[in-house]
């Protein structure tokens, strides 16, 4: 039986001088949902400062400061902080941004993170998109497709009275327009009781006056600029008026990608 991925960086970062585990492997290391494959088949990501070739891993040659390694769980890893900037400088945005969201939630601090990218402008630009209220790694894809679509940054979180003492929160999405975006994941729609009481839940929203456009799993992130344009058209409907250059961008995003899925 493989052993664990974090038996195995406790192993190579005993093994390895100056070794620490980074990226994808520090986040889960840290208690991220962060992996793109099962753990068994994911290798132990290792930031060394010198170039080594180690069965098992993925090597990095970086020199860390003391002060962005520390021992966690008994494993030499990279602090929060690094691991989010690391994410986001080096994984592909949407990827990069849902980790930082999460160590964002578990008290990173946003503001050092930029400062800390100061200089890096399409990095300081990945960073700035991060925020802590997506509940979920794939919330921060839907939010990372839609703004990269053209569209405006949606909140996150909106906290809705309903009428009985009901206290709702929608995943993301424009209150001045009363548009909201939710993701609906296997793990918590599946059931008939789910079904049940999320068609309660939104007939309650509409009658309160909110539109609700619900995203299934299969459509993050193949047939994201079918997203894009359904909601940038509910926008428009709901009273927003974007300026022609808002218009003449959004669709030039649209054609991209359309262009980059066939």
């Amino acid at each position: 039986m493989q052993p664990s991925l974090l038996d195995r960086a406790r192993l190579f970062t005993g093994m390895v001088s100056g070794a620490a585990a980074c990226l994808r492997t520090a986040a889960h290391i840290w208690g991220l949902d962060a992996l793109s494959e099962s753990e068994d088949a994911w290798p132990v990501e290792l930031a060394v400062p010198h170039p080594a070739e180690v069965p098992g891993c993925a090597v990095h040659v970086a020199s860390l400061p003391s002060a962005d390694v520390t021992c966690h769980r008994s494993v030499r890893v990279t602090t929060p902080e690094r691991t989010a900037f690391d994410c986001a400088q080096r994984l592909p945005r949407p990827e990069g941004i849902a980790i930082v969201d999460q160590f964002l939630r578990r008290g990173v601090d946003h503001d050092g993170l930029l400062r800390r990218a100061t200089g890096f402008r399409g990095l300081w630009e990945t960073l700035a998109m991060a925020d802590r209220g997506a509940a979920s790694p794939r919330e921060s894809w839907l939010r990372v497709i839609l703004v990269e679509g053209g569209l405006p940054r949606p909140a996150t979180q909106i906290r809705v009275d309903l009428p009985g003492g009901r206290l709702v929160h929608l995943d993301l999405g424009w209150p001045a327009f009363m548009l909201a975006v939710e993701y609906d994941g296997h793990e918590h729609h599946t059931s008939a009781a789910d079904r049940r009481r999320d068609l309660g839940r939104r007939a309650a929203l509409r009658t309160a006056g909110w539109r609700v456009i619900t995203v299934r799993r299969d459509v993050i992130p193949g047939r994201g600029a079918d997203l894009v344009e359904q909601v940038a058209n509910a926008l428009i409907e709901c009273g927003w008026k974007p300026a022609p250059d808002q218009v003449t961008r959004i669709l030039g995003r649209l054609r991209s990608a359309r262009r980059r899925r066939w």
